[in-house]
């Protein structure tokens, strides 16, 4: 079957030609399948090899393709699941649609309050400082991979927002009000608890990999903590090894 497709201006971005291929992936192209060469592809879509590379290299980076020297790019047998690099600090809505999938996210609580002793520490604040506390299940094609337990800091943002603002993706939010994190310290490790996540989407044996993180600001002022709870079957992570 030809599939005719319009050809995209050269001014575009590489994010809209990914986002056509990512359309490709599965409907066009299954695991293990090999793709046309970089050449072929900039040509169908008419825009340069260097457009397509990247391209090409946003989709490598998310998982779904691979490229093997002297041989080609292929589609990965990763391609069903979300990926996430650690070296990369992403917001999980953004990550989930990105990889062709349907981002969504159910908050169970939010609302504001003095911090904890423990929060003031890790946010390096006054023990009278107060917090936005979220709760929220994060799912992907309605389906749950995570369970999000958040502080954030309020004397970073203006003062007539409220924690029903705070909807959707939480870093497009933070980025609407100046205050996008840059970097982040974060611990992962395995945690087994029956208490963790609620509905039918926690996890039946109370098992998950944990992402224990606090995200700052530039200059380094610490902007929230997050203790983000997946379940076993909802990400791979991705660990790229620099050197020997």
């Amino acid at each position: 079957m030809i599939i005719a497709r319009r050809p995209v201006r050269a001014t575009a971005l590489p994010e809209v030609i990914a986002a056509s291929l990512r359309e490709r992936v599965g409907a066009e192209w299954s695991t293990g399948d090999q793709l046309p060469s970089e050449a072929e592809l900039a040509a169908e879509y008419q825009v340069s090899r260097h457009t397509m590379r990247a391209s090409l290299l946003q989709l490598q980076r998310a998982g779904l393709l691979e490229t093997r020297h002297g041989s080609g790019t292929y589609v990965t047998r990763y391609n069903s699941s979300i990926r996430a690099g650690l070296q990369e600090l992403r917001s999980l809505h953004d990550l989930i649609a990105q990889q062709g999938h349907r981002p969504g996210a159910t908050y169970r609580l939010r609302h504001r309050r003095p911090v904890t002793p423990e929060e003031a520490r890790r946010l390096e604040r006054g023990p009278t400082a107060e917090v936005f506390e979220i709760e929220r299940e994060i799912t992907s094609d309605d389906r749950t991979v995570a369970f999000d337990y958040s502080v954030v800091a309020t004397d970073v943002l203006p003062d007539d927002l409220t924690a029903e603002d705070l909807t959707g993706s939480i870093f497009e939010r933070f980025a609407r009000v100046n205050a996008l994190p840059e970097r982040a310290v974060c611990q992962v490790r395995a945690v087994l608890d029956g208490g963790i996540g609620w509905g039918a989407g926690r996890s039946p044996s109370g098992l998950y990999l944990l992402l224990d993180q606090v995200q700052y600001l530039p200059g380094g002022r610490p902007l929230s903590w997050s203790k983000i709870y997946f379940l076993d079957d909802g990400f791979d992570f991705l660990i790229v090894r620099h050197g020997t």
